[in-house]
């Protein structure tokens, strides 16, 4: 079942998103030792939704199983998807394209007119798929709200 992250699921999604960082951490930007120094507040936080910031989840037997989260920055009227991971067992069945839709859905509800995301390169599974959900690849951003890896793609859904 894909879901909402709510605030009093901080405890599983900081043991999902330290998983996934172990299991794969070249997809990410944030490293396992900087993720397990975050304090109960930032899982807290990062697991509250508001206007301009949300998570969603396929919960499996009480635990996160996959993971997404969107944010805005300063340009209100983008999206940046963020922190994409399905756990090994449960790839390639179509939960990562659910999962972006959710992301797609959430930034139409909320106004916004394009999504952004980066890819690290070497990761063509992810590249695969978010051009399947129908994201181009772009030049470097400006005004990129996070340092991406030097080789790291990106992609763009306008709505």
């Amino acid at each position: 079942m894909i879901r909402l992250v709510k605030a009093c699921d901080w405890e599983r999604l900081q043991e999902a998103r330290l998983r996934a960082l172990a299991t794969d951490p070249y997809a990410f930007v944030e490293t396992l030792e900087e993720a397990e120094r975050f304090l109960e507040p930032d899982w807290r936080r990062r697991a509250t939704p508001t206007e301009t910031r949300a998570a969603f989840v396929e919960e499996r037997d009480g635990s996160f199983a996959a993971m997404v989260a969107a944010f805005v920055d300063e340009d209100q009227t983008t999206v940046y998807l963020v922190g994409m991971w399905v756990s090994p067992e449960l790839r390639r069945t179509g939960i990562a394209v659910v999962l972006v839709v959710q992301v797609l859905s959430w930034a139409r509800q909320n106004g916004r007119t394009r999504v952004l995301l980066s890819v690290a390169a070497g990761n063509d599974r992810a590249a695969r798929l978010y051009t399947k959900c129908g994201f181009v690849e772009i030049p470097r951003p400006a005004g990129f709200p996070y340092e991406p890896n030097a080789d790291e793609r990106f992609y763009e859904y306008e709505m």
